[in-house]
């Protein structure tokens, strides 16, 4: 219950990492292009965008949420 209270907070964190990037609206093009939850999620960690301040690794869970919160209708206007 508690990890997944950490990742609903973390996710925003993600999120606005990937919309600051300067290419956010490219990027955003190509992690829709990957067919399934999982390649998006990887280009997520790829990117960088999950991996949070003082860790030097990637979260999976969060690289999910953010690319979930990415690739919804929801999703706020990037720039780039």
């Amino acid at each position: 219950m508690f990890y997944r209270h950490l990742v609903a907070a973390l996710t925003p964190i993600c999120v606005e990492k990937f919309r600051q990037a300067a290419d956010a609206s490219a990027n955003l093009v190509e992690m829709k292009k990957a067919t399934y939850a999982w390649d998006q999620s990887k280009f997520v960690e790829k990117g960088g965008w999950a991996t949070m301040p003082g860790s030097t690794e990637p979260n999976s869970a969060v690289a999910k949420a953010c690319a979930e919160s990415l690739g919804s209708k929801k999703a706020v206007e990037l720039r780039g």
